[in-house]
């Protein structure tokens, strides 16, 4: 004997909405994590962009830096217009030692490029130190002998990226030929 359909929905205890609840459950969790992995990603690209714009401004600013120690009469190297001196004695205070600290966003005595970058927060800027050497300075650079300073200079270039939150530090050292 058939029961009437009535009778039949009562006996079903809901274990297909349990079911559907689980995989409803499961299909948010897994959408969850894929919007954050994306939000990571699109994080990462940003950056990695920051990093190139500030690291091209920065090599601007090498080359810049190179360029004026290439070419023309090198004025004194005493602290002013970007040029320093390389002291060997941390307690030397000079005003041609106390080179800016790359670190601080503020420090003064850089020199801005005069190459205009497009898309950066601030211009790049290098200093140059004037690397002490030893009296002769035409020794040869033989591998068996200590390689003289003399005519070395330390470029110390900083690049900004398109947000003022990105610095690229690059430095270099130049050896002037003549």
């Amino acid at each position: 004997m058939a029961l009437p359909s009535y009778k039949r929905i009562h006996r079903q205890r809901g274990a297909a909405l349990i079911v559907s609840l689980v995989f409803l459950l499961i299909l948010t969790i897994i959408s969850v994590a894929s919007m954050q992995t994306a939000t990571l990603q699109e994080r990462m690209a940003g950056n990695m962009k920051e990093d190139t714009i500030a690291f091209q401004a920065a090599e601007a600013a090498l080359r810049t830096g190179e360029n004026f120690i290439a070419n023309g009469i090198l004025p004194s190297f005493n602290g002013t217009n970007g040029l320093f001196e390389s002291c060997p004695d941390p307690d030397d205070d000079r005003a041609a030692c106390l080179n800016p600290d790359w670190r601080d966003y503020a420090s003064e005595g850089w020199v801005v490029t005069a190459v205009n970058v497009a898309g950066v927060a601030k211009q790049p800027e290098y200093i140059v130190q004037e690397l002490n050497g030893v009296e002769n300075k035409k020794v040869v650079l033989d591998s068996d002998r200590p390689v003289s300073k003399a005519g070395f200079f330390r470029i110390i270039a900083r690049g900004y990226g398109a947000s003022d939150r990105s610095m690229v530090v690059l430095t270099t050292t130049f050896k002037r030929l003549n």
